[in-house]
């Protein structure tokens, strides 16, 4: 009697995206209201159009924290990072954060997704 192997299955890469998913979103939510500083000294002050795109990027990253458990909750999370790159037009600061986030962002989607086609090509038996 032949001893049968067992080959462990690895996580599926679109659950384990998850978790750094959200801890980025968490870093999000703290480090764009510190965007307000530098809207104040170096921008010129901060105006109503730049206080509510803040508070509303603020937000929508603490409910992407838990969105992000949903089928679209990548898509909620991306788009997020896109209207804080689009907050080039209201602040250069705000701009320039967005896009370090969506840098961080794609290296991690590039990531998810050589992990998917690695898993891919793990044997079935």
């Amino acid at each position: 009697m032949s001893e049968q192997q067992d080959v462990a299955r690895p996580p599926d890469a679109r659950r384990a995206f998850r978790g750094p998913a959200s801890a980025c979103l968490v870093l999000e939510a703290i480090a764009v209201p510190l965007v307000l500083p530098v809207m104040a000294r170096v921008e010129g002050g901060i105006t109503p159009a730049k206080l509510t795109l803040v508070l509303v990027l603020t937000v929508g990253m603490i409910v992407g924290c838990v969105v992000i458990l949903r089928p679209w909750g990548l898509a909620f999370a991306v788009g997020l990072q896109v209207l804080m790159l689009v907050g080039f037009v209201l602040s250069a600061s705000l701009g320039l954060m967005g896009l370090i986030f969506c840098l961080v962002w794609g290296l991690m989607l590039w990531m998810r997704r050589e992990v998917i086609r690695r898993q891919a090509e793990w044997p079935t038996d």
